[in-house]
């Protein structure tokens, strides 16, 4: 019995994929479909660059303070600024590489 019910549903599955598809495809066009998530995809994007962002002026501001009170050197603030442009650098390289192939 098990086996006759597993090959009916893998006889059908191709269908039943089909037919879920096209049902739901009337609710994505009447929820903004893929303009919305693309929006909504740039919104998060946009806010966590902010974030990252807030944090590496923050980690600058911290090393800064640390190397003019002299419990760092100015060296160690300097390579504090190599490592955000780095990793800045790396952000913006998976964007430019994101939009080349996207």
């Amino acid at each position: 019995m098990k086996k006759l019910i597993s090959s009916v549903i893998d006889n059908h599955r191709k269908m039943a994929l089909a037919i879920t598809v096209a049902a739901m495809q009337s609710n994505a066009f009447a929820l903004g479909g893929l303009d919305k998530a693309n929006s909504a995809a740039e919104d998060i994007k946009t806010g966590l660059y902010a974030l990252v962002g807030v944090i590496a002026l923050i980690y600058m501001i911290y090393l800064g303070v640390m190397a003019f009170t002299e419990k760092k050197s100015w060296s160690d603030f300097g390579w504090g600024v190599v490592h955000v442009s780095v990793v800045g650098g790396a952000v913006a390289l998976g964007s430019w590489a994101w939009a080349l192939f996207a």
